[in-house]
C-alpha cells in the first residue's frame, strides 16, 4: 500500500513539474506577423513583416517592452486592436497615442525610436522607410 503511493506521489510531482508550465505558459506568439493599418484606413505604405522569434529570441526583448499596455503576456494584443492605437487620422499623426507615433516616435516602445537606439550602438537595424516599407 506503501509502495503504490509514493509511486502515486512519484508520478503526480513529474505531472507537475513537466505538465503544468505549458499550461500556465500562456499562448505564444506567432514567429511572424504582418503589421497593417486598422481596419477601415487607407494604407499610404505597405505592410510590415516583422519576426517575433527574431526580436525575443536572438535580440531579447521583452514582450511587454512593445506591448506595454498589457500587464502579462495573457494580457497581449497587436497595436491596432481597440483601446491602444486605433487612430490613424491625419490629425493623430503626431498624437502619441496614434497608429502611426505607435511605430515612428522616438520611445523605446516604438519600433523606430528602438532601431535609431541600436542603430546608434553600432548594431544593424533598419531606421529607412524602405527598409520596413519594401515597394510590391
Amino acid at each position: 500500500m506503501k509502495k503504490s503511493l509514493l509511486i502515486s506521489l512519484m508520478v503526480a510531482a513529474l505531472v507537475c513539474v513537466f505538465a503544468l508550465p505549458t499550461v500556465f505558459a500562456g499562448p505564444a506568439a506567432p514567429d511572424v506577423i504582418t503589421m497593417s493599418v486598422p481596419e477601415g484606413v487607407k494604407a499610404t505604405k505597405t505592410p510590415v513583416t516583422l519576426s517575433h522569434k527574431k526580436h525575443e529570441a536572438e535580440y531579447g526583448i521583452d514582450c511587454l517592452v512593445c506591448h506595454h499596455k498589457a500587464t502579462s503576456k495573457d494580457d497581449i494584443k497587436g497595436c491596432a486592436s481597440e483601446g491602444c492605437h486605433t487612430d490613424a487620422s491625419k490629425a493623430a499623426k503626431k498624437d502619441p497615442k496614434g497608429f502611426y507615433k505607435a511605430f515612428h516616435a522616438k520611445a523605446d516602445a516604438s519600433c523606430l525610436g528602438c532601431h535609431k537606439k541600436e542603430k546608434k550602438a553600432g548594431k544593424a537595424a533598419p531606421v529607412s522607410c524602405k527598409d520596413c516599407h519594401p515597394k510590391k
